[in-house]
């Protein structure tokens, strides 16, 4: 299943009829299944195995609420405010009941201005997108690069769309990491994106620069480029990543990193979806120095079975093959950069949205 892009949702929210009074939509997503690690490639030790019962496989359990005012004169307030939760654990900790967004802003001719803690261009409107997994289940590829999955503190503009074509900028104050005091210090962001949906064709372009206040060798460049073809019996997609890093980069350091990937989905049935993909991740640089045999591979494969348009049942299963310095591992969700365990297993669960 793919996620809707920020930008979707933000549009479909702000084209919503009008009300007279404020009005609120609860929705979430409750999942839960079984997921089995094991292996070793490259410069990852040798693992004996794991093999686990998780929420939030192929996609994080969450609750939000959603709403939209109409102000009158075509303008809109609305704000949408989501929560993670995990169903195999007894508790509301922090670790498990967690802000995963929170904004407001306001709709009209103009576009879209949200403000609060926002979904990541990158990682939610591009590897969500044109990666068949999304970001999510162990055939994942987003895991294979380093990922910043929303920003904090921050502002974004969503254009109208304009025959097709929608622009996105966004500058967030305190990207990731804990405030300062004063700005030294603060890890600032600067994105944009453009997308073109023309009937079955669709493309992106996205672009992220970080920097720290008071900390001229710590700036962070991504740039990545998108195509998706749906011919009705199945539907193709490429992406192609681009990392650059200075020396002094706390997140990513002295990294030259290029990585691409191509995925298909289709039907098979009139409930069933099946999906691949295959991408490689290789590098020019790597901590400041040349990078030798750190270059890695990886495929996967997928299927869901729709019970109705909310419940489905997945099955997944991801391999990674790394040379002989490179050491990731795999793990359920795009953020898992080298946190993952093992080098290959399969993932089998249950979806419920609401």
């Amino acid at each position: 299943m793919q996620k809707k892009t920020l930008a979707l949702a933000v549009a479909c929210l702000a084209a919503a009829p009008a009300f007279a009074q404020s009005n609120v939509t609860i929705y979430g997503r409750a999942d839960y299944g079984l997921m089995s690690r094991t292996g070793s490639s490259g410069a990852t030790p040798d693992f004996n195995g794991k093999t686990e019962f998780a929420s939030g496989i192929q996609g994080a359990t969450r609750i939000g609420f959603r709403g939209s005012e109409d102000l009158g004169n075509g303008l809109k307030a609305i704000f949408e405010l989501e929560y993670g939760t995990a169903l195999d654990q007894g508790t509301t900790t922090s670790t498990q009941w967690g802000n995963r967004h929170s904004w407001v802003g306001l709709g009209g001719n103009f576009g879209t201005v949200i403000g609060g803690r926002i979904d990541g261009l990158r990682y939610n409107a591009m590897f969500s997108k044109y990666d068949p997994f999304g970001v999510v289940t162990l055939g994942n590829f987003a895991q294979m690069t380093p990922q910043v999955d929303r920003y904090d503190n921050a502002v974004m503009y969503i254009s109208p769309n304009l025959k097709g074509l929608t622009a996105t900028a966004v500058f967030s104050t305190q990207a990731r990491g804990q405030e300062n005091a004063g700005n030294r210090g603060d890890n600032r962001l600067l994105g944009a994106m453009l997308g073109y949906e023309n009937g079955p064709l669709s493309l992106g372009a996205s672009y992220e620069y970080y920097w720290t206040q008071g900390a001229p060798d710590n700036k962070l460049w991504f740039a990545t480029f998108a195509a998706a073809y749906d011919f009705g019996v199945v539907k193709v997609s490429a992406l192609y990543d681009k990392i650059q890093s200075d020396d002094g980069n706390t997140l990513v350091k002295g990294q030259d990193q290029n990585s691409w990937l191509v995925g298909v989905k289709a039907p098979v049935a009139k409930n069933i979806d099946v999906r691949a993909m295959y991408g490689q991740t290789y590098y020019d640089e790597y901590k400041g120095k040349d990078a030798n045999d750190l270059d890695a591979s990886k495929w996967g494969v997928g299927a869901d079975y729709r019970l109705s348009k909310r419940t489905n049942f997945y099955a997944d299963y991801g391999s990674i093959h790394n040379d002989s310095n490179a050491m990731n591992t795999i793990g359920p969700a795009g953020t898992n950069y080298l946190n993952g365990y093992g080098v290959r297993g399969f993932d089998v669960g249950l979806a419920h949205k609401f």
